[in-house]
């Protein structure tokens, strides 16, 4: 007899509902690029729906599958875990500090600095913190780390969750790259492989700040910042400075529970985040 523990079914749907509902989204974008619909769909409102999709995938599993009454609310009770340790509000500053790195590295190599224009537009750089805050940010994190990261980490250990759940996360985005919008640009390997690392770092600091999804979705913000100041052509050395700084943390805390701490903070009775 299966127990809760083991029970895959909660995460099975969750992914399938968050895979469905963000492709059938993004879908639509696809085919307005691909001139096979005649309907000028508006972007902005898509994406901003389609971002949320994984929080939504995690309010209707916990709701309707495994019927927790309070768990929506516990959920968003990690967007309020900021009693956390200095440390770890610094570490989510990392993607920006690997960009910077990622632009010297360029420029040492080829002459020239790989900055996106953006950079030089305070109104456009405002703009585009407020929507992927609104965004990825926020819109993914009680999905991917709140809900999906602790129950994969009741089936597998910490690294394995990370690296599964970095892969998923990275195809959950691919429709982009046939809607149009830029993200063509972005080579997709060194785009996955930024992916795997930045969620096996994520994992990192949820394991050690009892599953804080404000630390989760300062992180997320920071990516997308690092990946929106530097030109595509600078990808894969990004995507090779943060491959070395999961590299790195792997080797100091252990693939086990990416943590020292002796037990995670999740509770093993109903894989959520221990409040």
């Amino acid at each position: 007899m299966e127990t809760k523990h083991s029970n895959k079914k909660p995460l099975v749907i969750f992914f399938l509902i968050a895979f469905i509902l963000a492709w059938a989204l993004m879908g639509l974008t696809v085919v307005q690029n691909y001139g096979w619909i005649e309907l000028a769909i508006p972007i902005e409102p898509i994406l901003i729906i389609g971002s949320w999709i994984p929080n939504i995938a995690a309010f209707l599993v916990i709701a309707f599958v495994l019927k927790r009454k309070g768990g929506i609310k516990k959920l968003f009770k990690g967007w309020i875990k900021f009693k956390v340790p200095g440390f770890w509000y610094l570490v989510t500053l990392s993607p920006i500090v690997i960009s910077v790195l990622s632009i010297f590295v360029y420029k040492f190599l080829y002459g020239v600095a790989p900055v996106e224009t953006i950079v030089n537009d305070p109104t456009g750089l405002i703009a585009l913190v407020v929507m992927i805050t609104i965004t990825g940010a926020m819109g993914e994190e009680l999905g991917w780390r709140g809900f999906a990261l602790p129950w994969l980490q009741s089936q597998m250990n910490a690294l394995s969750a990370s690296i599964l759940l970095g892969l998923l996360w990275a195809i959950w985005h691919a429709p982009l790259w046939f809607a149009g919008l830029g993200f063509e640009e972005n080579p997709f390997p060194a785009y996955a492989i930024i992916g795997v690392a930045f969620t096996i770092l994520v994992t990192w600091a949820c394991n050690n700040s009892r599953g804080s999804l404000v630390i989760a979705s300062l992180f997320h913000l920071t990516l997308n910042i690092s990946v929106n100041i530097i030109e595509s052509k600078a990808l894969y050395i990004h995507a090779f400075l943060f491959l070395v700084f999961a590299v790195i943390i792997v080797l100091i805390y252990g693939y086990s529970r990416l943590s020292k701490v002796h037990e995670l903070p999740i509770d093993k009775n109903t894989n959520d985040w221990l409040v």
